[in-house]
């Protein structure tokens, strides 16, 4: 009998995906009760794509790489859920590691104590773009008993209800509807420049959207998140002169830079508790009851200038801190591959 079915989609990620699985079965002594499906989307001649024989995962046919890459991403993540059959699911990004000890029977019990549809991360404050208090896809299980993953839509955006953007369509959308004149629309958009909102928007485009949109008001749909660590003020995404500030503490929590909503993050996340020793800064720390839950690369965030052969040999020596000799093979396929020589 299965527990946990955990869907994850691969985009040259085989070195992770190995690695991600040595470490959650060090974690847990009870993982031969979960399956991983991942949908491929790793083009077939690289090197650095799951073989088809690895018996650790399922695949699953990725999507067409003729989309646009969120909806090949969540078409792909959609094909893995629909052979997801046991209560709980798990839909994970491949380089968001889990490093809390024995996560799946402590995770799963305590949302069956809580009755909670969702638990998992949210997006981390750094994207002040994103939406917030609420589970995103890099790490979140679902409990089908309250919400079947066939209602989960994934996807970016909804035709039937357009996500509201704070770009160039809004101000005139928002003065239209506030009844304004034309004069008054213009005069809207003075200020809307003047003010400086136009830079403070949330475009809610990303995967997920419709995911958040159609629950994050369902009450009947309770959830929790682990917390993610952000140091004020080294690591504050923005810095605000003190108009900045000013504006922070008048505006609607939409409009601000950071979270309003007390105990949304923490402070102290697991460098305080001597873990990702050398880890980039853009590697991103979840905490859950004052202990490490995980930690999220986010190797897409600043890919330009960032060494990715190097991060993956402090990736391992990290995962090592948690489980040790959980690293040996992801290395391997790293080298082989190209990547970091450990």
């Amino acid at each position: 009998m299965v527990d946990l079915s955990i869907c994850s989609v691969s985009f040259h990620n085989a070195p992770h995906l190995v690695l991600n699985w040595e470490l959650a079965t060090h974690l847990n002594p009870d993982f031969n009760r979960c399956r991983w499906l991942i949908a491929e989307n790793t083009p077939a001649d690289a090197k650095d794509r799951l073989a088809a024989t690895d018996s650790r995962f399922e695949l699953v046919p990725g999507a067409s790489p003729q989309l646009v890459p969120n909806y090949q991403h969540t078409e792909a993540l959609h094909a893995c859920l629909k052979r997801a059959d046991s209560r709980f699911v798990l839909v994970l990004d491949p380089d968001f590691y889990i490093v809390r000890p024995g996560w799946i029977a402590t995770v799963l019990s305590h949302m069956q104590e809580r009755n909670l549809s969702f638990f998992g991360v949210p997006w981390h404050p750094r994207n002040t773009d994103k939406y917030r208090y609420f589970p995103c896809v890099h790490c979140l299980f679902v409990d089908q008993q309250r919400v079947p993953v066939a209602q989960l839509d994934f996807r970016p955006d909804r035709e039937d209800q357009p996500v509201m953007k704070y770009r160039s369509e809004f101000r005139p959308v928002a003065a239209a509807s506030a009844g304004l004149t034309p004069l008054g629309q213009r005069i809207s958009e003075a200020v809307w420049q003047i003010s400086g909102l136009h830079s403070r928007r949330k475009d809610y485009c990303d995967t997920g959207t419709r995911f958040y949109q159609r629950f994050h008001r369902d009450r009947s749909r309770p959830y929790e998140l682990a917390l993610p660590v952000l140091r004020l003020p080294a690591e504050a995404p923005v810095r605000l002169s003190w108009r900045g500030r000013l504006l922070d503490a008048l505006l609607p929590d939409s409009l601000c830079y950071l979270p309003k909503r007390r105990n949304s993050y923490t402070g102290s996340g697991l460098r305080e508790r001597g873990y990702l020793r050398d880890a980039p800064a853009e590697w991103e720390e979840f905490m859950w009851n004052g202990a490490p839950f995980g930690f999220h690369m986010r190797r897409n965030r600043d890919k330009g200038v960032r060494d990715e052969n190097a991060e993956l040999a402090v990736l391992i020596r990290t995962v090592e801190d948690f489980a040790p000799g959980a690293g040996k093979e992801a290395g391997l396929i790293a080298t082989s591959c190209g990547g970091a020589t450990l």
